[in-house]
């Protein structure tokens, strides 16, 4: 199977610089960026069919910050704990950020499963090092995927992005 979820990282790169904490509310969710967004629509094809992906990113040098989320045509509640799957996600966030995974662990949002990782990024690749976070929720037929990918002295900071999303309807209204 095709996520695009970990792609989402090469799309931060292009994303607006932001100074404030702005509230992204879009259809079923909402969340904090650090700055104003930049949203990418795609239609990509995975090894479940075509998928609709949407994405909201911003870049700025204190970390980048996404939230992506995949609609499917079917419930995907079951794919939180798919050994495969995750097996998946983490070698491409690994290879991604060129980080190593130290922690993972499950989560949740209310009723919605959800999986976590947490990678460390060595000083060669972003100066002085960093983290990197990827959390994924699994709600109903959508999967959202939350990014982010910080220096070492701005890890306050991941709280106030994980902690704001918020999932509004588990029925999104628009549907392919």
């Amino acid at each position: 199977m095709r996520w695009w979820g970990v792609g989402a990282l090469v799309l931060i790169a292009g994303c607006q610089m932001g100074l404030r904490w702005q509230l992204v509310e879009g259809d079923g969710f909402q969340v904090r960026l650090p700055g104003r967004p930049q949203y990418e629509e795609r239609q990509l094809e995975t090894g479940v069919g075509e998928v609709k992906t949407q994405a909201w990113g911003v870049n700025r040098p204190q970390g980048s910050y996404a939230l992506v989320l995949t609609d499917y045509d079917q419930p995907v509640a079951r794919l939180a704990d798919a050994p495969l799957m995750w097996a998946q996600l983490k070698a491409q966030a690994q290879q991604r950020v060129q980080g190593q995974v130290t922690q993972e662990r499950a989560v949740n949002w209310g009723p919605y499963p959800g999986r976590e990782m947490t990678l460390s990024i060595p000083p060669e690749r972003l100066k002085g090092g960093g983290i990197a976070q990827i959390r994924f929720y699994f709600v109903g037929q959508r999967v959202y995927g939350l990014y982010a990918i910080v220096p070492q002295a701005h890890q306050g900071d991941l709280t106030q992005f994980f902690d704001s999303f918020q999932v509004t309807s588990a029925t999104p209204a628009n549907r392919n």
